[in-house]
């Protein structure tokens, strides 16, 4: 497979925004009150959550409410901190998009005794209670992976699932890779192996194993963009040769650039954080003016592949 030298973490960690459509409700939404939303994210050094953030900032302008936000930077220990911080100022809802599904049940819990709604954005957590949760389907996300390279290799070949973290959304996608594998009897999957946490560094190091340990490999199945170029990566550092393919999801700006480049990456399953930012803060508007607001609320993938990533932005 043809190399090409580049640095992979310079690139993703500036990678530039680049702008979309953020589609939001048809219909306009506006406060009825002084509303102060309290926002956490997982981590605001990745694109997807950028968009993300942007889409919360674009809604709270049009909503007219104000937002506060904070960065755990992918500590679940932070993210309890600055849940019961934003519980310590009144904030009217909170926005959580959790780190870890399990280690953010007692900040769930915490502001459910303070009696403020909680609205989980991307991931699920494994307790406590949400007014609602807004997300791509996951498990579909996976589906779509797993039936496109199924389709890609042919029908055949050898395929490592690279996972993550203990995040519902993961752990949803790695079983809809399963799932979206199940109708080819001729393509194996020779590992599931797990980065240890979301961030591009873990996923380069994943990768490295992945690919030190099957060095016949055919595609790697990952449950992020990080993960689909962190095997780009490894192949292009690499002395020796490889012929595989990867497919994340999430549609990130890099790896748009790189399906169009047609070497490692040959696909992705593309989300619009934009579009859950905006819906996190829409949907809380609506809950604290005192409407009905649904228990789920999906937003729509496309698969991305060279036929079509051309011209795709979040």
């Amino acid at each position: 497979m043809k190399k090409r030298a580049f640095v992979l973490l310079a690139a993703m960690m500036a990678a530039s925004m680049c702008t979309g459509t953020v589609m939001g409700s048809e219909e306009k939404v506006e406060s009825k009150g002084d509303y102060t939303i309290g926002v956490t994210f997982m981590t605001l050094n990745s694109p997807f959550f950028e968009a993300m953030k942007r889409g919360v900032e674009e809604a709270a302008e049009e909503t007219k409410v104000e937002v506060v936000i904070s960065d755990a930077q992918l500590s679940a220990t932070d993210q309890i901190s600055s849940v019961e911080n934003l519980i310590a100022q009144g904030v009217d809802a909170i926005l959580l998009n959790a780190v870890d599904s399990a280690a953010v049940v007692p900040a769930v819990e915490a502001a459910n005794e303070a009696d403020i709604p909680v609205i989980c954005l991307d991931v699920l957590p494994e307790g406590g209670e949400i007014v609602s949760f807004i997300a791509s389907n996951n498990k579909e996300a996976g589906v779509m992976a797993g039936k496109f390279m199924g389709e890609y290799l042919g029908g055949s070949g050898q395929v490592v699932i690279l996972d993550g973290p203990a995040i519902s959304s993961f752990q949803e996608r790695a079983a809809g890779f399963e799932e979206g594998l199940a109708d080819y009897d001729n393509i194996e999957i020779v590992a599931h192996m797990n980065a240890v946490e979301n961030s591009i560094t873990a996923f380069v190091n994943a990768a490295d194993n992945i690919l030190a340990a099957y060095p016949d490999l055919n595609g790697v199945l990952a449950v992020n963009d990080y993960g689909a170029i962190a095997v780009e990566s490894a192949v292009a550092s690499s002395e020796q040769e490889f012929d595989v393919v990867s497919v994340g999801i999430d549609g990130m700006p890099d790896v748009v650039e790189a399906i169009l480049k047609e070497e490692t990456v040959a696909g992705s399953v593309a989300q619009l954080p934009a579009d859950m930012g905006r819906l996190g803060v829409e949907t809380a508007v609506r809950y604290l003016n005192g409407e009905q607001v649904d228990e789920t609320i999906d937003v729509p993938l496309e698969m991305l592949s060279k036929d079509n990533a051309e011209g795709f932005a979040w």
